[in-house]
């Protein structure tokens, strides 16, 4: 298989992700356990993927093989959706796709269910289907079911019940479940907003659970879903979702602090970048007075911290002038750094104003290293004020992206179709089935970037 900017995903996420499946179902010691075995029976010697099944098989002493046949043999992964009538579960699995698709795969599927009962206790039951169809037995006095216990599982899910990720929900507010299942509640909602089965509303009220949060996995999640649902959804919701993005991530950065700690965890660190920026983006004014001061004293020579450099930078950009402009290309040409120039990159691509984004644009064909122009671009494709003017961009500079290297002229396609195209998108179909005519560039990362746009165009207009 070619490795490119539309496999690579499937070859190294799903992979680490159907091994961390199998280490879950079998656990962790019968997981080294068996590449230890693995690793003994073939050292210095040559071996194949099913190798390792029938090491793990071995230890485990339970259908790995088998149930890998599925998971590597076939595309995609599934979604399981559940109901529960009275005292039983019914399940269902089908391929998980954004778009509709007639796919009939089944996959042998490890269950995990963490099942709360009226008591406060709490226990899991454990199976594994392969079917398309299932069914579980339930307690009498179970108040709430969650699949996926730990999130080991590489499925999504879909609750059916209403009432049942109401009581979830209320576990989450009081953190009975660990972060792992909180991310993977909220996160397997927004794929389902994204699928169309779950309107944005349904999701941003199902937040209010996590008005409270402090855990890094579903913040940086939330932070996500509502940094792209900002971007692609527009009238009265894009307001509310900047009203609760500002509410949530202003008291996650009064908690945690604007400035970064020497004592603070790496998590603490990684988490406060992205909410630094998106809290001044979204118009949050104690965020983005720290960061503009910040951006001043650096302007002047002082030193900022590496860990918000990037957030104070872009900040810096969406608030700045042409003055700003020739800063920052006056401190890229100079700069020694490669993580400086990234940084700059990323600022450079945040300006608010279209003659500055205009002036960007030029900049970055003329003025940028080769190796480093996709990386402005990216973040241009992302920006909430540049977003319009993208494609036509694309369009006109076409000759000059058609030169970069091949993964790099991916990576324009794949940044700037999904969602420059949104409202033209007859207009971008129609020029891609002309170009895949007549050229053989990019075409997995062409249609790739095309479903991202339709789902992205039916969430806009949902």
């Amino acid at each position: 298989m070619v490795i490119n900017a539309s496999t690579a995903p499937i070859i190294y996420n799903k992979g680490g992700s159907v091994l961390r499946q199998v280490e879950g179902y079998v656990g962790q010691k019968a997981f080294r356990d068996g590449l230890r075995t693995y690793l003994k029976k073939h050292e210095y010697a040559c071996a194949s993927s099913h190798h390792l099944w029938e090491a793990l098989e071995e230890v485990s002493e339970r259908p790995i093989s088998r149930m890998m046949a599925g998971w590597v043999g076939q595309p995609g992964f599934p979604i399981i959706e559940v109901e529960r009538e009275k005292d039983r579960l019914f399940l269902c699995q089908e391929r998980f796709t954004y778009l509709s698709n007639e796919s009939k795969e089944t996959w042998m599927i490890p269950l995990a269910i963490k099942v709360f009962s009226r008591d406060g206790r709490s226990k899991t039951l454990t199976t594994l289907i392969d079917t398309e169809k299932a069914e579980i037995d339930l307690a009498p006095d179970t108040v709430a079911y969650k699949l996926n216990e730990g999130q080991t599982g590489f499925y999504r899910v879909f609750y059916k019940d209403k009432g049942n990720l109401k009581e979830l929900g209320r576990r989450v507010s009081d953190e009975a479940m660990e972060p792992e299942d909180r991310w993977g509640l909220q996160n397997d909602l927004y794929a389902l907003v994204r699928r169309g089965d779950v309107s944005l509303e349904t999701y941003l009220d199902f937040l209010s659970y996590y008005s409270n949060e402090n855990a890094f996995l579903p913040l940086i999640s939330i932070a996500n879903n509502l940094y792209h649902a900002h971007l692609v959804r527009q009238g009265l919701i894009k307001e509310n979702i900047v009203a609760l993005g500002t509410s949530l991530f202003e008291r996650i950065l009064t908690q945690i602090d604007y400035d970064p700690s020497p004592e603070e965890g790496h998590t603490t660190s990684i988490l406060r970048e992205p909410l630094l920026w998106q809290s001044a983006m979204y118009g949050a004014d104690p965020a983005k007075d720290f960061a503009l001061q910040k951006f001043s004293s650096l302007m002047k020579g002082d030193k900022v911290h590496p860990d918000i450099m990037t957030s104070v930078m872009r900040v810096g950009a969406w608030n700045g002038d042409f003055h700003t402009f020739e800063w920052f290309d006056h401190r890229l040409k100079k700069s020694e750094s490669e993580a400086e120039r990234m940084n700059i990159l990323a600022a450079l691509g945040s300006f608010r104003e279209e003659n500055l984004i205009r002036k960007v644009q030029e900049y970055i064909l003329s003025e940028v290293p080769e190796r480093n122009k996709s990386v402005a671009i990216s973040y241009l494709a992302a920006n909430p004020s540049a977003i319009p003017i993208m494609w036509e961009w694309f369009v006109t500079h076409l000759q000059d992206f058609e030169q970069f290297h091949p993964m790099h002229f991916e990576r324009v396609i794949a940044s700037i179709v999904p969602l420059g195209g949104l409202g033209k998108e007859d207009e971008v179909r129609d020029f891609f089935k002309d170009y895949m005519a007549e050229k053989e560039k990019a075409k997995d990362v062409i249609k790739l970037s095309l479903e991202r746009l339709a789902i992205n165009s039916r969430m806009r207009a949902s």
